[in-house]
């Protein structure tokens, strides 16, 4: 099972690149959410969510592209991330970085979630109203932001720049890289999730 997800993650098909990393997302962030509710104390985070890391506008249109441009920085990450990838000696395919930012993330998100560390919802709800709250994507950004981001990985899981097996290194250059109609698209519906998220959390922090 490990193997199918490590192979589908990187297929050449980034359909299925969504789906595989659909699955693993779901079942790392719920799993973290649920997790985090049991173990962690409540709160664990306040004060270090990104809704009280500066001060946006109380434009909605300024606040929105504040909110867009300060999760842009999630997704340097990812782009980054992605320029580099390795193989083990024996293995056909290689496996980029960028999967590694994008988890790192969610497993951040994950926690907020469990411990409930919201600054602009202060009071707590029971676990399963969390987790029903993340499909509310009219009233609350999460999964729309982490799912603009898990198209954005899913497009870019083959578009690295330098790959290592071993003690080898090799390059190619940009112009050297594939990229698919379906590719381009995914990456486009991927920011465009971003943006809508970073609306939906400029409408709630705004009120």
């Amino acid at each position: 099972m490990v193997q199918k997800f490590k192979e589908g993650m990187i297929s050449d098909k980034v359909a299925q690149r969504i789906l595989w990393l659909s699955i693993l997302f779901f079942i790392i962030f719920f799993g973290t959410t649920i997790l985090s509710y049991f173990l962690l104390p409540e709160g664990l985070l306040l004060g270090k969510n990104r809704i009280s890391d500066f001060k946006t506008s109380e434009n909605l249109f300024l606040c929105t592209a504040q909110i867009f441009l300060y999760n842009m920085l999630s997704v340097v990450f990812v782009i980054v991330g992605s320029m580099f990838a390795k193989r083990n000696e024996g293995e056909k395919a290689y496996r980029s970085y960028g999967r590694i930012g994008f988890f790192v993330f969610i497993l951040l998100n994950a926690v907020t979630l469990g411990t409930w560390s919201f600054t602009a919802n202060p009071n707590s709800v029971p676990l399963i109203d969390r987790i029903l709250r993340t499909f509310d994507i009219v009233h609350n950004a999460g999964l729309l932001e982490m799912y603009g981001q898990l198209l954005i990985t899913s497009a870019l899981a083959t578009k690295y720049l330098v790959m290592t097996e071993g003690r080898k290194t090799s390059t190619r250059k940009i112009h050297e890289i594939p990229i698919s109609k379906s590719e381009i698209l995914t990456l486009i519906a991927g920011f465009f999730l971003m943006l809508a998220g970073a609306l939906v959390e400029s409408r709630a922090i705004i009120g």
